[in-house]
This record gives structure tokens, sequence and C-alpha cells, in this order.
């Protein structure tokens, strides 16, 4: 190989290398775009107690003693659910802003 042809490959080699990292850069981009839906999404839904607590920024038993405290109980079904005693406990994070 001349050192045309050498220098010729090099280039070509890191075109093809600059076009790698710029796609993969267009799909972080994209990426992140559909991890803040989701998370747009998880702020009005029902999530698990260890991720609300995470979003509402307390933890999880204050949350838990605030939703389920027998002199000010926050509506079961609305704002918290559990299917039985022990089971988790599902939180929906539009209607607890709401009732704070």
């Amino acid at each position: 190989m001349n050192d045309l042809s050498l220098l010729t490959s090099s280039l070509e080699n890191v075109m093809n290398k600059a076009e790698l990292i710029d796609n993969l850069l267009e799909r972080i981009a994209i990426l992140e775009g559909e991890v803040q839906i989701l998370r747009g999404i998880q702020k009005e839904s029902w999530v698990a107690l260890d991720k609300a607590a995470i979003e509402i920024g307390k933890s999880t038993s204050a949350i838990r003693q605030i939703v389920k405290n027998p002199k000010k109980m926050m509506p079961k079904g609305k704002v918290w659910k559990q299917e039985s005693k022990g089971a988790s406990i599902y939180i929906n994070l539009k209607e607890y802003r709401k009732a704070m």
C-alpha cells in the first residue's frame, strides 16, 4: 500500500466511526425522549410504594403512614390500593398530590 491509499483507508475508517457516533447519539436522544414520556405517564398513574417514595421525596414508611393513618386515611382505591394485608401497596401519584 502506498501512503495515499493508506491515508484514504484511514480517513474512510474515521468517517465510518463518525457516522456511527452520530447514529448512536441520535438513538440516545430518542431513548431519552421516550424515558421522559414514561416518567410523565408514571407521575399520573399507579406506582409501587418504593417508586412513589422516590418520586415524592419521602420514605416508604412515611408514605405508608400518611395514606393508612386511621385518623385521616386517604381514600383507598383512589389514592392507594393493596390487594390484601401484606401485599404490595400502590400509590396513584396524581391523586396523592391532590389529597396532600
